[in-house]
């Protein structure tokens, strides 16, 4: 019985052998992949934060659209303002026209209505999120903000003007107007307002950097 024993126990030390380097391997692996996912998250963390800032931004601007004080409240008023605003600026310029509540009703017949997504803030929340993820100091997002959003509003009231005129004089070319060159144009305009401040801020950093060495 203990020579068979014995024989029976070498197996057993082999067998234990490559369960251990199995195991071994097993680690060193794990330790591999933990160590290339620290290395990328290392590598693209500014990009990560860039993008959670930016998504928890516009999900707090869709979130606030949807609470009555701004949707019942401010939406309406804001929109009966760039009416009247475009309506007064069309008047300077020679044309007949009157304001009844969000419409610009022109002595002509034609007439347009502002509504939502002609208000330019949903371009300005994209513009916002951007410039407030970017790693920037506070008070540089901050004014970076605000006169990109005062700027938007400014090119919604071309919109809103360019529209009523094309309404009146060019009614066949209205719709692709609206829907198709002046909503791309919004986005790309944000997106270039974006790109500018963000490019200036990044040579900026680079100047402070190189001063400070």
């Amino acid at each position: 019985m203990s020579k068979r024993s014995r024989k029976t126990d070498k197996p057993r030390a082999k067998s234990s052998g490559r369960a251990g380097g199995e195991g071994l391997a097993d680690g060193t692996a794990r330790t591999a992949r933990k160590g290339k996912l620290r290395s990328w998250y290392e590598a693209n963390r500014s990009d990560l934060r860039f993008l959670l800032i930016f998504g928890l931004c516009l999900m707090l601007y869709y979130l606030l659209t949807l609470t009555p004080p701004i949707k019942e409240g401010f939406f309406p008023s804001y929109l009966r303002l760039n009416a009247r605003v475009s309506a007064a600026i069309l008047g300077a310029f020679g044309e007949d026209v009157s304001v009844e509540d969000r419409s610009i009703i022109s002595v002509k017949g034609p007439s347009i209505e502002i509504e939502r997504g002609c208000d330019a803030v949903e371009p300005s929340a994209l513009f916002v999120s951007a410039v407030m993820a970017s790693p920037v100091p506070f008070l540089s997002r901050l004014a970076a903000a605000g006169v990109g959003t005062v700027l938007l509003m400014l090119l919604n009231l071309v919109r809103i003007v360019t529209l009523y005129l094309f309404r009146v004089y060019y009614p066949s070319a209205f719709e692709a107007m609206h829907l198709d060159v002046w909503q791309a144009l919004f986005i790309l305009f944000a997106l270039f307002l974006w790109a500018m401040w963000a490019s200036r801020a990044a040579r900026k950093r680079a100047v402070q950097s190189d001063a400070s060495t």
